[in-house]
């Protein structure tokens, strides 16, 4: 189930860095910035910490509880 699990965020943090690649692209082609654009890669990129922080909990959760199946 922890495979299904670190998967799945996974998987969202592959489409949100797609999203930031977006944003990324529109920042970069446009001569001025506009700021619903800074708001929007600042948040996806928030997304993405929130994801790999989700990640790496899971991963510590599963590491447990392979130690407490020994």
């Amino acid at each position: 189930m922890a495979d299904d699990d670190i998967a799945i965020l996974m998987k969202a943090r592959a489409a949100l860095a797609g999203k930031r690649l977006t944003w990324a692209r529109t920042i970069s082609t446009s001569g001025e910035i506009p700021e619903a654009e800074i708001k929007a890669i600042i948040e996806v990129q928030h997304a993405i910490d929130v994801i790999d922080r989700a990640i790496e909990e899971q991963e510590d959760a599963d590491e447990l509880e392979a130690e407490e199946d020994e």
